[in-house]
């Protein structure tokens, strides 16, 4: 058998060469939206809710890591439960 002596500089390179190969952290990407002037009204917040989840979207695809992805699923899932209350709200405002 043979035996291995490892030493605090053996550690120290390992550790900083798996630093360096680890993956960076997400970034947000910059996404071309149409520009859409906002409105103080219900179809104004409505169409700002549709972007955003749309944007969340093409950011979760993009994602390789299944917990943060699962994460933003959940957020939009609740933009979505938004729309639909803001949806029963608009017979009430006519």
């Amino acid at each position: 058998m043979r035996y291995v002596e490892v030493v605090q500089l053996d550690l120290q390179r390992e550790f900083h060469e798996a630093r360096e190969n680890a993956a960076q952290p997400h970034r947000c990407p910059i996404l071309s939206i149409p520009h859409i002037s906002p409105r103080a009204d219900l179809p104004g917040i409505r169409q700002a809710l549709t972007a955003t989840r749309h944007l969340l979207e093409m950011y979760r695809r993009q994602l390789t890591d299944e917990k943060p992805r699962r994460t933003l699923q959940r957020l939009d899932r609740r933009l979505l439960d938004i729309d639909a209350r803001l949806d029963r709200l608009a017979p009430a405002e006519k």
